[in-house]
């Protein structure tokens, strides 16, 4: 199912999440660093983790609701602070019906966050590794919401 490219994707992307922190992963799961590592090479014979839930979502995909099938990335995504959302059909279309003027109501609301996130964390004069990782995550939701925005703009002209 898995095709080269996918594990190559699937490779670069563990490389970029586990580098310099795959013994503590490792200690996390109970699994040897070098196993962690192998996940960042696409020469492996097993599958990493994000292709096997790729698989897995893909199968579900076929069966379920999408809703339902991809339950366990909407769980991930919301225990980490982010918000998952279609980007419009599977063709990569942007869906006609939301309007300009909504995704620009969500890219001011989602731009709001991020400042106001920035300026609660320096309040003190000091910026927590939490306070960051906030900011850090307000500002990718803003981004993908002026993305959206630029979007449903470009497919409208």
């Amino acid at each position: 199912m898995a095709n080269e490219n996918n594990r190559s994707e699937w490779a670069a992307a563990f490389q970029r999440a586990t580098w310099g922190c795959a013994p503590a992963i490792g200690r996390a799961l109970g699994l040897s660093p070098r196993t962690v590592q192998q996940w960042g090479q696409s020469d492996c014979k097993k599958r990493s983790p994000g292709e096997r839930l790729e698989i897995t979502m893909r199968i579900a995909l076929d069966h379920r609701k999408p809703h339902d099938a991809l339950a366990p990335l909407h769980l991930l995504a919301s225990r980490l602070g982010y918000r998952l959302e279609p980007h419009g059909d599977h063709d990569g279309s942007t869906p006609r019906s939301r309007s300009i003027a909504l995704h620009a109501s969500e890219a001011m609301i989602e731009a709001s966050q991020a400042v106001n996130a920035a300026l609660a964390a320096q309040e003190d004069g000091l910026i927590s590794s939490e306070e960051l990782d906030e900011v850090h995550r307000e500002c990718d939701e803003a981004i993908e919401a002026l993305s959206g925005l630029k979007r449903i703009v470009s497919a409208q002209r």
